[in-house]
């Protein structure tokens, strides 16, 4: 039975260490994406801010009206962004907890061969404490009967 355990501890070690490596692919992911809407908003600020600075030098409604566009598509890419962030969170999340499942799992099958191993020793011990009971029922026996033979 131990065998079958160390099988299934050695595969869920394996998961374990692919659930890492998935978890850690998604922060990276996360971290990029946290850095790329950032960007897209202080973008998006510096744009506005041009908005303001060139409005008070006479832009034509026309161009004002292409700046908020251009401004209006920066705020779409950013809702974009903020949902694949939240996607991505719960990835990583959702890995986590796989990874924190799979450890558990592996901490049971674990847990299964100390407890046979804990039989395992106890049996040996109640053999050996059977054989030298024998033992010393044994050297009684051939010391009362060298006792019989010599009174």
């Amino acid at each position: 039975m131990s065998n079958v355990l160390e099988i299934l501890i050695d595969q869920t070690k394996e998961k374990a260490e692919q659930c890492i490596k998935a978890m850690a692919n998604a922060q990276q992911k996360l971290n990029q994406g946290q850095d790329k809407l950032n960007m897209l908003e202080s973008y998006r600020a510096e744009c506005q801010s041009n908005i303001h600075t060139t409005a008070m030098g006479g832009l034509t409604g026309q161009q004002l009206r292409n700046q908020n566009a251009f401004v209006g598509k920066i705020s779409q890419a950013i809702e974009q962004q903020q949902s694949e962030i939240e996607f991505l969170a719960t990835t990583v999340a959702h890995h986590k907890l796989q990874w924190q499942n799979t450890l558990a799992e592996q901490r049971k099958y674990e847990a299964l061969i100390e407890r046979e191993k804990r039989r395992a020793m106890q049996k040996e011990a109640k053999r050996d404490q059977k054989m030298n009971d024998e033992f010393a029922a044994r050297i009684y026996r051939v010391q009362q009967q060298a006792a019989g033979e010599n009174a």
